[in-house]
């Protein structure tokens, strides 16, 4: 573990993606020289997730826990660790620091294959203080800079740079192989670190997917419906487009069913009745699809209705029959026939609806018709619009399924709509009512390098219930204590805000500032890495002075316009964020 911490901490110092794809490549070489059988753990500690995709046991280790652990483990004082974080920006390199001023020399060596068995007793850990007890043995082995990212992986922020096309990138050239190669192993399997053994063995051809291995999504490029769609009669199916959760149904055989939204987060818990109704389906199977909250007629509901279910993990009856919800199934990928990713999606669809024939209520078909020419896009969004439908999504029948690609074989036709997607980098009390609660959230774009840079506060749009869920959320996953009222956050909660315009602004350090921003809803079905980035910003910006919109002054600040300065300040905690979903 010394050399791969060595190596980690010479990416994250250099901002040249070619040295971070060299020294990676060495690092991931050694290993697979020294320490075979530890490779995957490798370049999943790497990205953050040293646990393999589809575990069915996360690791389980919040910021308190991680805390009260080293704390045990290193004897250092609670109130050094606090002002060291603050400092520092995470806590791995906070007790890295102070073990170093105080001269430790670390603990026993820790190889690559103890750590990675390490990681899975925690995971496997049930109560909270035979996981603390893990994870201070974990911390007790090792020099300083081997805890230094102990702990960033346990707490999943690496943020070192190494996103997932740097790794792809490194593990092609430790192995001698074509990078497109290993991403699409890295998206079919769902998991860098099965591509990098698969690249070992030269044998990334063999990637398939596998039932309990979430892979990476096939996803539509956004198009406007104004501009019309390059379309051929007869080349097109079109599908209305569901504002619910994107989410992967697997089911094994004996109809063990399994539930993972779009991101890799296993939501199976949370929708019982889904679970229930997938042991109908004719195993192993492997589906596309969309989770959405129906009314009573069975249209689809605003997304705001599935927040509830998502916030519950065992939710009650009387939750159940409140928001009952349906699995619109649109694709297979996988069935007992093995792998269906390179047939057409006609052919595809053609098993899928044979597939449907043993669906089991609330599990249903999704409608898919045949598109007659660029004439007929417009009156079927409106017919989508009427039906409580998001808009549409363009599919060609002859194209294979593409894990990870956003290409033009699908595509999404939605008005065009003045929103953004952030992420959530500061969450600050409320006032009145909501000072128990953290209502204001301070959020960024990614700019250059990655960089988290902010744009503005929201603080409208959700319900108290939402809020009190998000305040949970927000605690969980705080980098820092909090501090006057404004508690740091890693960059994980992806908002879509809605705003009425962008301005220029000396107050954020991204230049700009959205006008009147509140929030539209949030999104779980997205991750930091998918969020819009400042050129997005920047283009909107343009073409408002274009279309002859003066440049408007900067907005006076609100009543709380002290605490707002202190909240956009929270981003001095903040590096670049490498993690992204598993194998995109």
């Amino acid at each position: 573990m010394e050399a791969l911490a060595a190596a980690l901490a010479e990416v994250e110092a250099t901002a040249a993606r070619g040295d971070k794809t060299r020294v990676l490549g060495e690092a991931f070489a050694r290993v697979a020289e020294r320490e075979p059988d530890a490779l995957a753990f490798a370049v999943r500690f790497v990205c953050g997730d040293p646990l393999p995709v589809g575990s069915a046991r996360p690791l389980g280790v919040g910021w308190r826990l991680a805390r009260d652990a080293i704390e045990a483990a290193t004897g250092l004082a609670p109130d050094a660790i606090a002002t060291e974080t603050r400092a520092a920006g995470d806590l791995g390199t906070a007790i890295s620091r102070l073990l170093d001023a105080r001269g430790d020399a670390g603990g026993p060596p820790l190889s690559v294959t103890e750590a990675r068995d390490a990681f899975e007793a925690i995971a496997r850990a049930g109560a909270r203080g035979t996981k603390a007890r893990e994870v201070t043995a974990l911390v007790r082995r090792g020099s300083s800079a081997v805890t230094r990212y102990v702990v960033r992986a346990l707490l999943g922020e690496m943020r070192v740079g190494a996103r997932a096309g740097v790794v792809e990138d490194a593990i092609a050239a430790a192995f001698g192989r074509d990078a497109a190669s290993v991403r699409r192993a890295a998206a079919i399997t769902g998991d860098v670190g099965e591509a990098a053994v698969l690249a070992l063995g030269d044998a990334l051809e063999q990637a398939t997917p596998r039932v309990g291995a979430p892979m990476s999504f096939m996803l539509a490029t956004p198009i406007e419906i104004a501009r019309g769609a390059p379309l051929s009669s007869g080349a097109w199916v079109v599908e209305d487009k569901i504002d619910g959760i994107r989410a992967q149904l697997h089911v094994a055989d004996g109809g063990a069913a399994r539930l993972f939204a779009r991101g890799k987060g296993e939501v199976t818990r949370a929708f019982p009745e889904l679970v229930d109704a997938a042991r109908s389906i004719d195993a192993p199977a492997m589906l596309d699809g969309e989770i959405v909250v129906v009314s009573p007629d069975g249209r689809p509901r605003p997304f705001s209705a599935l927040q509830r279910r998502l916030g519950r993990v065992s939710p009650d009856a009387a939750l159940l029959a409140e928001l009952p919800v349906r699995y619109l199934a649109y694709d297979l990928m996988l069935s007992r026939d093995g792998s269906l990713l390179d047939l057409a999606f006609s052919e595809r669809r053609a098993r899928l609806e044979a597939l449907a024939g043993g669906f089991a209520h609330p599990m249903h078909l999704h409608a898919s018709r045949a598109l007659d020419g660029e004439a007929a896009v417009d009156a079927a969004f409106e017919l989508a619009r009427a039906g409580g439908y998001e808009g549409l999504v363009l599919k060609r029948i002859d194209a294979p399924y593409e894990a990870g690609s956003r290409g033009r074989a699908w595509l999404k036709v939605k008005r065009a709509l003045t929103t953004l997607d952030v992420v959530v980098v500061a969450a600050q009390r409320g006032h009145g009512k909501r000072a128990g609660v953290l209502s204001d959230y301070t959020f960024a774009v990614r700019g250059e390098g990655d960089a988290l840079l902010v744009v503005g506060k929201a603080y409208s749009g959700l319900t108290d219930q939402e809020i009190a869920e998000l305040t949970e959320r927000f605690r969980a996953i705080a980098t820092a204590p909090e501090t006057r009222g404004t508690l740091p956050v890693r960059p994980e909660i992806v908002l879509e805000v809605a705003f009425d315009g962008v301005q220029r602004s000396d107050r954020h350090d991204s230049g700009y500032a959205l006008r009147f921003p509140r929030i539209a809803r949030v999104r779980d079905d997205k991750q930091a890495d998918e969020i819009d980035t400042l050129d997005a910003v920047a283009r909107i910006f343009e073409a408002q002075l274009a279309d002859g919109h003066r440049e408007a002054d900067p907005a006076p600040p609100r009543k709380a316009g002290a605490r707002r300065a202190k909240a956009a300040g929270q981003l001095s905690l903040f590096g670049d964020d490498d993690r992204e979903p598993r194998g995109r």
